[in-house]
Protein backbone atom coordinates (compact mmCIF):
# COMPACT_ATOMS: atom_id res chain seq x y z
CA UNK A 1 0.00 0.00 0.00
CA UNK A 2 3.00 2.31 0.76
CA UNK A 3 4.45 2.07 -2.84
CA UNK A 4 0.83 3.15 -4.29
CA UNK A 5 0.61 5.89 -2.00
CA UNK A 6 4.01 6.88 -3.48
CA UNK A 7 2.87 6.87 -7.17
CA UNK A 8 0.09 8.89 -6.32
CA UNK A 9 1.86 11.46 -4.43
CA UNK A 10 4.49 11.30 -7.61
CA UNK A 11 1.06 11.58 -10.35
CA UNK A 12 0.03 15.06 -8.39
CA UNK A 13 3.64 16.42 -8.11
CA UNK A 14 3.54 16.08 -11.89
CA UNK A 15 0.24 16.97 -12.37
CA UNK A 16 1.36 20.40 -10.56
CA UNK A 17 4.21 20.56 -12.45
CA UNK A 18 2.36 20.39 -15.64
CA UNK A 19 0.04 23.22 -14.56
CA UNK A 20 2.76 25.16 -13.36
CA UNK A 21 4.46 25.27 -16.90
CA UNK A 22 1.31 25.57 -18.77
CA UNK A 23 0.62 29.21 -16.74
CA UNK A 24 3.84 30.13 -17.18
CA UNK A 25 3.94 29.22 -20.73
CA UNK A 26 0.02 31.12 -20.83
CA UNK A 27 1.78 34.62 -19.60
CA UNK A 28 4.37 34.19 -22.04
CA UNK A 29 1.98 33.83 -25.02
CA UNK A 30 -0.68 36.33 -24.25
CA UNK A 31 -2.35 35.55 -27.07
CA UNK A 32 -5.55 33.19 -27.11
CA UNK A 33 -6.33 31.08 -29.99
CA UNK A 34 -9.76 29.43 -31.33
CA UNK A 35 -9.84 26.73 -33.46
CA UNK A 36 -13.88 26.70 -34.86
CA UNK A 37 -16.12 26.14 -37.60
CA UNK A 38 -15.67 29.02 -40.34
CA UNK A 39 -17.90 28.89 -43.50
CA UNK A 40 -18.03 25.10 -43.19
CA UNK A 41 -14.51 24.39 -42.51
CA UNK A 42 -12.10 23.64 -39.54
CA UNK A 43 -10.25 27.32 -39.05
CA UNK A 44 -7.56 29.03 -36.40
CA UNK A 45 -8.74 32.32 -35.30
CA UNK A 46 -6.92 35.17 -32.69
CA UNK A 47 -9.72 35.08 -29.88
CA UNK A 48 -12.25 37.97 -30.70
CA UNK A 49 -11.14 38.57 -33.78
CA UNK A 50 -13.19 37.60 -37.08
CA UNK A 51 -10.82 36.62 -39.85
CA UNK A 52 -9.15 33.27 -39.45
CA UNK A 53 -5.23 32.73 -38.93
CA UNK A 54 -5.31 29.51 -40.69
CA UNK A 55 -7.84 27.60 -42.49
CA UNK A 56 -7.56 23.65 -42.86
CA UNK A 57 -8.37 21.50 -45.82
CA UNK A 58 -9.87 18.75 -43.42
CA UNK A 59 -13.20 18.55 -43.35
CA UNK A 60 -14.87 18.95 -40.26
CA UNK A 61 -17.52 15.95 -41.25
CA UNK A 62 -13.82 13.72 -41.14
CA UNK A 63 -13.63 14.06 -37.37
CA UNK A 64 -15.51 12.09 -34.94
CA UNK A 65 -18.89 13.69 -34.40
CA UNK A 66 -17.53 14.74 -30.65
CA UNK A 67 -14.36 16.63 -32.27
CA UNK A 68 -16.58 17.76 -34.86
CA UNK A 69 -19.25 19.03 -31.67
CA UNK A 70 -16.31 20.47 -30.00
CA UNK A 71 -14.79 22.45 -33.02
CA UNK A 72 -18.52 23.89 -33.69
CA UNK A 73 -18.48 25.41 -30.49
CA UNK A 74 -15.15 26.89 -30.13
CA UNK A 75 -12.05 25.05 -28.69
CA UNK A 76 -9.86 27.53 -27.01
CA UNK A 77 -6.29 27.49 -26.86
CA UNK A 78 -3.83 29.22 -24.64
CA UNK A 79 -0.53 28.88 -26.48
CA UNK A 80 1.05 27.95 -29.69
CA UNK A 81 2.11 24.88 -28.29
CA UNK A 82 -2.10 23.69 -27.38
CA UNK A 83 -2.58 24.75 -31.09
CA UNK A 84 0.13 22.78 -32.18
CA UNK A 85 -0.87 19.60 -30.61
CA UNK A 86 -4.63 19.85 -31.32
CA UNK A 87 -4.02 20.69 -34.77
CA UNK A 88 -1.76 17.34 -35.22
CA UNK A 89 -3.68 15.53 -32.93
CA UNK A 90 -6.90 16.03 -35.08
CA UNK A 91 -4.55 15.33 -38.39
CA UNK A 92 -5.48 18.76 -40.05
CA UNK A 93 -4.00 19.10 -43.15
Amino acid sequence: MKKFGKHIALAAALLLTAQTIRLADASADAVCFVLKEYNGKIALMEEGTDEPLAVYKTPISSLYPSDAELIRKGIRLISRAEVSRLVQDLELE
